[in-house]
């Protein structure tokens, strides 16, 4: 999907034109540089095809390849059935275990809040009901009126996506009769953290005074919202994010919008004014746009995992799936999604190649020019 075109923040800009160049320096050379003899069955990547899962399989399977290890397809292959299932014996699958917690257990991901309660919370005590209004008073009822917020059950965090993720495999091993130490299990998780976040620009940041995602209490009746379309898929997770915007954040926006695979365009063309993209999406940035503090936890969050046989890859495999891993802290994620899903994007075998280099996981070729510390 195209997007609106926006002025990305100088070392965007900056990264762009070096890597244009070293892109061009990039054909002129071979497809990849020289690797170790592949031995062993080859280990395929799998990931189901949605968001950074596909990106993170490709910078597996080639830091594998470039460190022996035999690798059925550069860039990953995308499944149909969920990725955890498909991993075990020489195949490795990439989770994102935020939009499995959610699709898969809205219930741990998304608990459901506790109703609010119908005072609204400029209310005093003493006040009475039957009160004449005062001109100030008048004025202040004009505004949305807020109402009194619950103390709700945090969403997910990190370690509670991942045992999502564990009783998913362990339920499976325990269904297929496979003997535990040959069952798949979490091999490495990224570092960084995907916190669903409530983001708006700096425009309406400024108009509604928001500072928090409790802010927007008693505002978004005139709003439109949007949402990745893998975390409200399905009906159920749909519904219990809703809720807990509701009612733990005084948010019911007047319209959700349906069918928008890239929530931060429409935030940012105003067709949406409040859009949950991940904490570490690129597009924040490279708009400005003010993401609302969640210290509540409202919204949930969790990591991107690899999930294989320890007992068929050897500790050589083991140790550069969690090289990888390691590097994807914050920036490594958005740098990643920056290259795949920007204004220019890579296709993913070469956006994994840029990515190592920039981490020092891979040598750059001769012919090409990094700059000192990073492209990004």
């Amino acid at each position: 999907m195209s997007r609106p075109a926006h002025r990305r923040p100088t070392a965007l800009a900056a990264s762009a034109l070096v890597l244009s160049l070293a892109l061009g320096a990039c054909a002129r050379q071979a497809d990849a540089p020289p690797t170790p003899s592949a031995s062993g069955t080859p280990i395929t990547v799998v990931h189901g095809g949605e968001g950074l899962e596909a990106a993170v399989a490709a910078v597996l399977a080639r830091h594998l390849r470039l460190h022996g290890h035999a690798v059925a397809d550069e860039d990953g292959v995308a499944v149909e059935q969920p990725a955890w299932s498909a991993a075990g014996g020489d195949t490795v699958a990439v989770v994102d275990t935020l939009a499995l917690a959610v699709a898969a257990d809205p219930a741990a991901a998304l608990p459901s809040p506790p109703s609010p309660s119908s005072t609204p919370t400029g209310t005093e005590a003493g006040t009475s009901a039957d009160a004449v209004p005062t001109p100030s008073a008048t004025a202040s009822t004009a505004a949305p009126s807020p109402t009194a917020l619950p103390v709700g059950d945090p969403a997910a965090d990190a370690p509670a996506a991942g045992r999502v993720l564990e009783t998913l495999l362990s339920e499976e091993t325990a269904a297929a009769g496979t003997p535990q130490d040959e069952a798949p299990a979490v091999l490495s998780s990224s570092a960084g953290v995907l916190r669903l976040t409530a983001v708006v620009t700096q425009t309406t940041a400024a108009r509604l005074e928001l500072e928090s995602i409790t802010d927007l209490n008693g505002r978004c009746e005139s709003l439109t919202a949007v949402a990745p379309p893998p975390l409200t898929a399905a009906a159920d997770a749909a519904t219990a994010l809703r809720a807990r915007l509701d009612r733990l954040a005084g948010c019911r926006p007047e319209t959700w919008l349906a069918d928008t695979e890239d929530p931060s365009a429409a935030v940012v063309a105003d067709e949406a004014q409040v859009a949950l993209l991940t904490g570490t999406d690129p597009e924040i940035d490279a708009n400005t746009l003010v993401p609302l503090e969640d210290d509540g936890r409202v919204l949930p969050e969790g990591r991107l995992t690899a999930v294989g046989s320890a007992a068929t890859l050897d500790d050589d495999a083991e140790r550069r799936i969690a090289e990888v891993m390691s590097a994807l802290d914050g920036d490594g994620l958005r740098e990643l999604e920056w290259l795949t899903t920007g204004d220019d994007p890579l296709p993913v075998a070469e956006a994994a190649q840029y990515w190592l280099v920039d981490h020092g996981l891979e040598d750059a070729p001769e012919d090409w020019f990094v700059p000192r510390g990073s492209w990004f």
